[in-house]
């Protein structure tokens, strides 16, 4: 049977904006987890302040330690406080009294003349860790900034890993545009991990979806992103910077140009492009210092199928990509480089009929994506190390465009409701969600990245 050439493309970029059946709430979506760990039990002193400012700093902090997936700040009391202000430390971080408290780590911050210290006390070890002092400012969005380095901070010194609190997530916001010729605009958003100092990037007026960061070396810094933009009517692909927001002509074909995603070395994008009649998979390879691109190249065709959403292994040798070339959309794995032989996909996904907007994760042992699962559109994980694939959500609302963190371990995605379309933070041990985003628009298209 004939297909009509963008049906499938535009079911996976429009599909935000269907209605679901209920308005979706963080309690409403349920997380499968099939295994989880014991969280470690932090205790974090309370400022000796009655200023809303430095109680809100506090409480960021706490936000951090809770969601990070491996820890649980306890209940506060004055007991604990008490005896933490004792200006004998052998009293005030005594390991027996602690460890009846049933705490593994205890957190004490001061503020003195606008300079934070932290101080980490391990019960285990019986060891008092000072962090480097932090300057404050006053102004909330910079001092955000800091905690969340000290909460990063924290969980290397606890855990060995790198925290995701200081990164920031790119995103999309669509908005009535207010005329007959313009019913819907799109801008490009950027916000903290946690859903704070939101701002908005471009200001096209015109159609911007699917944002991806470049990623950081150690010559440029993590502030570069492409995109599709319809403002020259069909949709091609950009790149911009974040203190900018301007973006520039990165693909030159004809027709039209879609969901981009770029190798971790920066050397290659992959797109999807009609340029030959029918919507292929593209390569193209850049020079990472110059960015200057070379001629696109065709890496995948069907007959009468449409391919969509690709991503590229941390190593940059493979690509995920949705194909509905055997009748279904699912998921398939392709080599990254082009050859005059046609390459055989392998077939990842066999569980569900309808697999959209893949993501593989910065570790390369995982791929979220969403799949329609009794008629909603659910996140799954398919674990490359033993070929499972796992539902990770349930309840009302179709979830859909997961993103990955740099820790391989946090997820972003949004799930749309009957009015509003908003982004939502899960980690591979808490069975929880946060809501990070509120208030006007529809976001959607989240992408995670370092700062």
């Amino acid at each position: 049977m004939m297909k009509s050439l963008f049906r499938f493309f535009v079911f996976l970029v429009t599909v935000s904006m269907l209605p679901s059946n209920a308005d979706e709430s963080p309690s409403e979506i349920k997380i499968y987890l099939s295994t989880t760990n014991p969280l470690t039990p932090l205790y974090l002193a309370n400022y000796q302040t009655d200023s809303p400012y430095l109680i809100q700093l506090r409480d960021i902090l706490q936000q951090d330690l809770n969601h990070d997936g491996l820890s649980s700040v306890m209940a506060h009391s004055e007991e604990k406080d008490a005896i933490l202000r004792n200006e004998n430390k052998n009293i005030a971080f005594h390991h027996l009294t602690w460890k009846a408290f049933g705490a593994a780590h205890v957190i004490v911050s001061k503020i003195t003349n606008s300079i934070l210290s932290i101080s980490l006390f391990s019960v285990q070890t019986q060891s008092l860790k000072h962090l480097p002092p932090y300057k404050l400012s006053g102004n909330i969005a910079a001092d955000r900034q800091v905690i969340h380095q000290a909460s990063d901070l924290l969980h290397k010194l606890l855990y060995g890993k790198d925290g995701v609190a200081s990164s920031r997530i790119l995103y999309c916001v669509q908005m009535p545009g207010g005329s007959k010729s313009k019913p819907w605009v799109s801008e490009v958003w950027e916000c903290d991990w946690d859903g704070a100092n939101a701002r908005q990037v471009t200001a096209e007026h015109s159609y911007c979806v699917t944002p991806v960061f470049l990623p950081s070396s150690t010559h440029n810094s993590n502030d570069r992103f492409i995109y599709v933009s319809y403002k020259m009517g069909q949709p091609k692909i950009y790149v911009a910077s974040l203190n900018e927001g301007l973006g520039k002509r990165l693909v030159h074909l004809r027709g039209n140009q879609l969901l981009p995603a770029i190798s971790p070395k920066k050397d290659k994008i992959a797109f999807i492009c009609d340029a030959s009649g029918r919507t292929d998979l593209f390569v193209q390879h850049l020079h990472p210092q110059s960015g200057k691109a070379e001629t696109p190249q065709q890496l995948f065709s069907y007959p009468r199928s449409t391919q969509a959403s690709p991503t590229f292994s941390p190593d940059g040798s493979k690509i995920a990509f949705v194909s509905d070339k055997d009748g279904s959309a699912r998921i398939y794995l392709i080599p990254s480089e082009p050859s005059a032989k046609r390459a055989i996909p392998q077939l990842l996904t066999k569980k569900n009929t309808e697999n959209s907007c893949p993501a593989w994760s910065p570790d390369g042992k995982k791929l979220a994506y969403s799949a329609k699962t009794k008629g909603v559109r659910q996140i799954w994980i398919y674990d490359f190390v033993t070929g499972e694939e796992k539902q990770l959500t349930d309840g009302p609302g179709h979830k859909e465009n997961p993103a990955w963190a740099p820790d391989s371990f946090h997820l972003v995605f949004n799930s749309t409701g009957s009015e509003q379309a908003e982004l939502y933070v899960v980690n591979l041990n808490q069975p929880e969600t946060i809501k990070i985003t509120r208030g006007p628009g529809k976001k959607d298209y989240p992408a995670w990245g370092k700062r």
